[in-house]
This record gives structure tokens, C-alpha cells and sequence, in this order.
């Protein structure tokens, strides 16, 4: 897959061509996702990365971060425990590997 040289300043409805709405709503994981995907790339933290990926929302743009950071330290952790973002990594779905 080949991404545009600035993607990592863009957020996720620029960079797929959405807009998601208001949450239908309350809860709070659908209020982070929903913000999530107004925030630019390069602003998220390894625990937007963990929670967007386990969610299996935009793989194609989080996992290559998500990759980048585990690169640099592979127990790299967001807010539930050492090694957060690798397990919910290793739990994508082989589709998506596949593809």
C-alpha cells in the first residue's frame, strides 16, 4: 500500500474521505473512537494507537504506526499494561495481514 508523503499529519476521516458523525451514543469507547478520528496521526499516543487498533478501525493507516513504535521499544505500553500495543497488534485479524 502506498500512502501519501504527508498522512501522518492528516487525521483518519481526511485521510479515508468520511465524516463520521455525532456518536449515536454515550458510551465512552465511542466517544474516544469518535474523537480519534479528528485527531492528526502524528498526535496520537500508544494508547489511541491500542484502542483504535483493538477496534479494528483503520488498520491500514494504525498499524504502521502502531509498527514504527514497537520498533523503538517492543513492550512499548498504553494505559492497560506492558505490552498493550503489541497484543492488540498480534490480535488483528490474519485478513488484514493477508491483504
Amino acid at each position: 500500500m502506498r500512502l501519501e508523503p504527508n498522512w501522518k499529519f492528516k487525521n483518519l476521516d481526511n485521510l479515508e474521505k468520511t465524516n463520521w458523525a455525532e456518536p449515536p451514543f454515550g458510551s465512552k469507547l465511542v466517544q474516544t473512537i469518535h474523537k480519534l478520528r479528528k485527531v492528526p496521526l502524528n498526535e496520537f499516543e500508544v494508547e489511541d494507537m491500542r484502542i483504535m487498533i483493538g477496534q479494528n478501525i483503520s488498520l491500514k493507516f494504525l498499524i504502521p504506526l502502531a509498527i514504527e513504535q514497537l520498533q523503538i521499544d517492543l513492550f512499548v505500553d498504553g494505559d492497560l499494561f506492558e505490552g498493550d500495543l503489541l497484543q492488540a497488534v498480534l490480535e488483528v485479524d490474519d485478513s488484514f495481514w493477508m491483504d
